[in-house]
């Protein structure tokens, strides 16, 4: 009853507040982002310091956009369309806009550069900074009361450039124009007025109900290899081992060990432990506080406050803030037993069933296929090697005809790469939280990671001047060779899948590999679409050539 009693309260005073909160949380996700890549022109950093912050932040925000995508869709299918929800979904294809131009804003100004024209690299630094602060204060709600920044991007392209190093300062150049490019689309946050974006919007997967198919689809995944069947597998064993142990000892509130199992539980280690790590850091803070508060006799007038803050704080961070989430969960389970005379006797059991909630989850994702992430890698090296040869294949057939569908093909298979190389770097920091990690493995993940980003963002340039390809053989004929490259890429990694393998051929020629992607990292900015193609070409068989095994 309080649940659907705030539930309406909040839908009536504030509807869609948590997509607000959530694109909220986008916005200065990207905002950092953009003050990461902003980092060179100030501190000396280390370039894979930089990349892993930025793919951090990149991981989070596509976390966050695909959270508020997928409840923006359900929504519209549920019958809502009120201007407040098209405005949300504008501010999301925005984010969405001045993410992908944020990949192509590294820039570390070289030291004769930063010696010659401070100045200048003092005024982009400062213009940077305007637009990230503007990204951080942005809202649905506020964005007519605020100003957009009165940033001059012609005066700085007009900067007076020594001649020795005019070729040094194409790249600020180049990040100037990228700057310019977020600018111009935050700008629209202001200017375009709600309208109606339904037809914009793709519809629903519609699932038609083949009994054969479900069937078939059901038999094939009942075995140890799939992933889905080992979560069931390991959700089945640790509920079932918790109601066993409850039972048999007949735990107060018992049933707090099975919610806590099952929703600690997660389809691999590493995000287990972190889930894990959330629950109980909650849980024991909530109860530190539970117990200040039996401590000094808080009066009972105040206890339905603090159930009632409680309560609305647990339904406004529990999508984004799991370990605060269950902070607040345990203060008004507090509240509500104390109201009813009990608040002494839920201490010991909370921390009781944290304890083996958590505990069980662990111990069955441990024994029952883990899930490495170092083993795992390799697989998922391949399914990005594919998803960047889906998109060569898609932007020929899009230079040969220019038409809507090719290009929502196009978008769509651009899409998969992101999502593909981010996953890439989520198996890093996955690694990051096993047990029994190694070092130089983490590194060649990470190499391969790093790698990886930079075949990416050159896609990236070419999905930018998409429409500036001319349809003549020295394009067609370099996106063959791109696609050649790629394919011989890919038919390595599936002869490669055992992991240690992997590792031990990219060790060979790692220094190698940096020194190509730092190349790529400096002239990226400088090239066409022919030389980005060639040189593309060029990355992919040095990679190839560096976990090429002589035996297969």
């Amino acid at each position: 009853m309080w649940y659907i009693f705030w539930q309406a309260l909040a839908i009536y005073f504030l509807p869609n507040q948590e997509s607000k909160d959530i694109l909220s949380d986008l916005y200065q996700a990207i905002a950092k982002k953009l003050i990461t890549h902003d980092h060179g022109f100030i501190f000396s950093s280390d370039r894979n310091e930089l990349f892993i912050k930025s793919a951090q932040l990149r991981s989070q925000i596509a976390g966050l956009s695909h959270t508020l995508e997928s409840r923006i869709h359900q929504q519209f299918t549920a019958g809502e369309d009120s201007a407040k929800l098209q405005d949300i979904y504008r501010f999301l294809k925005v984010a969405e806009r001045v993410n992908e131009q944020t990949r192509l804003l590294y820039f570390i100004p070289t030291s004769n550069l930063q010696q010659t024209c401070p100045e200048w690299l003092d005024k982009i630094h400062q213009a940077t900074l305007k637009i990230s602060q503007y990204l951080e204060q942005v809202t649905v709600d506020n964005v007519h009361r605020i100003n957009v920044p009165n940033i001059d991007f012609e005066e700085l392209r007009r900067y007076t450039i020594q001649e020795n190093i005019k070729e040094e300062a194409l790249a600020a150049l180049s990040y100037i124009n990228k700057l310019d490019i977020i600018y111009l689309t935050l700008q629209q946050l202001s200017q375009q007025t709600s309208q109606t974006l339904s037809s914009n919007i793709s519809k629903p997967i519609v699932v038609s109900w083949k009994w054969r198919e479900l069937a078939s689809k059901l038999t094939s995944q009942m075995t140890l290899k799939s992933s889905y069947f080992r979560h069931a597998l390991r959700g089945t064993l640790s509920l079932a081992t918790g109601l066993i142990i409850v039972r048999s000892l007949n735990l107060d509130f018992g049933f707090w060990t099975l919610m806590t199992s099952l929703l600690v539980l997660r389809p691999n280690l590493s995000m287990t432990w972190t889930r894990l790590l959330q629950r109980l850091i909650g849980t024991i803070c909530g109860l530190l506080v539970v117990v200040a508060l039996l401590h000094f006799q808080v009066s009972t007038s105040i206890l339905p406050f603090i159930f009632c803050i409680a309560v609305i704080l647990f339904f406004h961070t529990s999508a984004r803030h799991y370990g605060f989430s269950v902070f607040c969960v345990t203060l008004f389970v507090f509240a509500g037993f104390s109201l009813n005379g009990q608040g002494d006797n839920i201490l010991l059991p909370r921390l009781d069933s944290t304890v083996l909630g958590v505990f069980l989850p662990l111990l069955f994702v441990f024994i029952l296929s883990p899930g490495w992430n170092k083993k795992l890698f390799p697989t998922q090296l391949t399914t990005t090697t594919t998803g960047y040869i889906d998109y060569l294949v898609s932007l020929k057939m899009f230079v040969a005809d220019k038409s809507d569908s090719t290009a929502t093909q196009l978008q769509r298979h651009y899409q998969d790469c992101v999502v593909n190389d981010t996953n890439l770097f989520d198996h890093w920091m996955g690694y990051l939280g096993e047990p029994h990690r190694k070092s130089q493995t983490g590194e060649h993940i990470l190499l391969c990671s790093h790698s990886s980003n930079i075949i990416l963002r050159i896609l990236t340039q070419l999905n930018e001047n998409k429409q500036s390809l001319p349809l003549d053989s020295t394009i067609n004929s370099d996106l063959d060779s791109v696609i050649a490259s790629l394919t011989e890429l890919d038919k390595t990694l599936k002869k490669s899948q055992n992991h240690t393998e992997l590792f031990k051929h990219i060790s060979k020629q790692e220094k190698l590999i940096y020194q190509s992607f730092i190349y790529i990292e400096n002239e990226i900015y400088k090239l066409d679409n022919h030389t980005l193609l060639q040189l593309l070409a060029k990355e992919v068989d040095l990679f190839t050539s560096a976990i090429k095994v002589n035996n297969i």
